[in-house]
C-alpha cells in the first residue's frame, strides 16, 4: 500500500477527497521519528480539519431554500454572556416549538464581536415557519438569506468559521468553540481504499459525472509524521451520487465519520492552547 484515498459524499451530492501518502517500511527499514511540529502548524492543521468538518456538517444537513439568519440587538449593546444565554433560549424555543409541530430542527450557530456590534449567524432548516421563528427573537432584528441552489456554500462556511477561529480561544468569548450546532446533525460515511504511489501524485481526476473545484485543489504536509496529502472537493454535473462506488476489485471500506476522525485524526486534533 502506498497511500490511501479517503472519499466522503454528503447528502447535497458534494464530494470530498483525500489522499494520505502511506508507504509501508521496507524490510529492515527503520519507523521514520516523529518530528515536533511547532504550535502554529499545529493550529493551522487544526483549523483547516474543523473547517473541513464544518463543510462537511452544513452540506450534509442544509438544503437549497433553508435559512442563513442573522440575528442582531437593538438599543445599548448586551455582554457576551447575555448573548450566549439569549442565543441558547432561542434555540430552546423553535426546538420546542418544532417538536410540537412533529418537525425537525437542524442549526448550526457562530456569534461574532471582536471589532463590531455582537451577533449571531445562524444556519437552520427549512419547516415553512419562518414567519414564527423570527417572531421568537425580540432583541432586535433578524435578516434572513435563503441557501442557493449551487449546492456549493463552502464560502459561507469559510466566512462563518474564520469570524470565530481568531476569537474562540479568548477567555471572555461566548463560546469556547469554534461554532455550536444540535447533536441531530448527520456525518456521512467515509469510503476509504488503497491506491498506488503513481495514482498519489498525479493530477485528481473527477470522478464520472463529477467536475473538481480547481480552487479546493490543497496539498499539504501532516507536522507530525510529515507525510503529504492532498486534498479537492468536487460537484455533482447532473443529479448528485449518494453514496461511493468504483468498478475495481481494490479493498476499499466504510467507516462512520465520527469514528474516523478520532482513529486518524487524534494526534492532529491535539489543542497545544
Amino acid at each position: 500500500m502506498a497511500a490511501i484515498k479517503e472519499t466522503i459524499i454528503t447528502a447535497s451530492g458534494m464530494m470530498l477527497v483525500r489522499k494520505i501518502f502511506a508507504r509501508e517500511r521496507k524490510p529492515g527499514e527503520t519507523r521514520r521519528k516523529k518530528s515536533e511540529p511547532t504550535i502554529e502548524a499545529v493550529a493551522k492543521l487544526n483549523d483547516r480539519n474543523s473547517l473541513r468538518e464544518m463543510t462537511i456538517k452544513v452540506h450534509n444537513n442544509f438544503r437549497p431554500g433553508d435559512h442563513f439568519l442573522t440575528l442582531t440587538y437593538e438599543g445599548e449593546e448586551p455582554t457576551k454572556d447575555y448573548a450566549r444565554k439569549a442565543l441558547k433560549v432561542f434555540s430552546d424555543q423553535i426546538r420546542r416549538k418544532r417538536k410540537k409541530a412533529g418537525a425537525e430542527f437542524k442549526w448550526l450557530a457562530i456569534t461574532e464581536y471582536e471589532n463590531k456590534r455582537i451577533h449571531h449567524h445562524m444556519l437552520i432548516n427549512d419547516a415553512d415557519d419562518l414567519k414564527d421563528i423570527v417572531g421568537l427573537w425580540n432583541n432586535g432584528l433578524v435578516r434572513d438569506t435563503p441557501l442557493d441552489e449551487s449546492g456549493d456554500w463552502r464560502k459561507l462556511c469559510e466566512y462563518m468559521h474564520k469570524e470565530t477561529t481568531r476569537t474562540f480561544r479568548n477567555p471572555d468569548a461566548p463560546s469556547r468553540l469554534r461554532y455550536t450546532c444540535s447533536r441531530n446533525l448527520a456525518m456521512p460515511p467515509v469510503y476509504r481504499e488503497e491506491i498506488s504511489g503513481a495514482e498519489f501524485f498525479d493530477e485528481p481526476a473527477p470522478e464520472k459525472g463529477y467536475y473538481i473545484i480547481k480552487d479546493s485543489v490543497y496539498q499539504g504536509e501532516n507536522p507530525f509524521t510529515g507525510k503529504p496529502y492532498t486534498e479537492y472537493v468536487a460537484l455533482p454535473l447532473g443529479k448528485p451520487r449518494t453514496c461511493y462506488y468504483k468498478k475495481s476489485k481494490r479493498k476499499y471500506k466504510t467507516e462512520k465519520y465520527d469514528r474516523w476522525l478520532r482513529e486518524h485524526y487524534r494526534q492532529m486534533e491535539l489543542d497545544l492552547f
